[in-house]
């Protein structure tokens, strides 16, 4: 996927880019239904599989859509437990746990795998848009 934002780190979580039609960048607001996936990379895992058409809506930045990566996650909502839904944050970029199921409905980018005790880190994410 392309993006307007010129470097995008590893971990990035994102959303769609209402500005730009086929484009994302990184969410900046709690619980946005725009959720969209982690850019690849972080923690040392690299993409596995690059799905698309060769010439056709090419983006440079790799998107984890569905799988395992890591995402920057803040403790804004608490420490996050293996098993925790997690959603964008206020933080740009940044992932949390989801404590209000009611404002996650379409928001929440998969499932954590790994906890974080501190205000931020990197956590393993089993990436499931819901």
């Amino acid at each position: 996927f392309d993006s307007q934002t010129a470097e995008l780190e590893p971990g990035t979580l994102m959303v769609i880019d209402p500005a730009h039609p086929g484009q994302l960048m990184p969410s900046t607001s709690a619980y946005d239904s725009k959720v969209a996936g982690i850019v690849s990379g972080a923690g040392g895992v690299k993409p596995g599989i690059k799905m698309g058409q060769d010439g056709v809506m090419d983006g440079k930045n790799p998107i984890a859509m569905t799988g395992r990566v890591y995402v920057k996650c803040s403790n804004a909502n608490g420490n996050i437990q293996p098993g925790d839904l997690l959603t964008t944050s206020n933080i740009a970029g940044h992932a949390m746990k989801a404590t209000d199921f009611t404002r996650g409905q379409g928001a929440v980018v998969g499932k954590a795998m790994s906890a974080l005790d501190k205000d931020t880190g990197l956590v393993l994410v089993l990436v499931n848009l819901q």
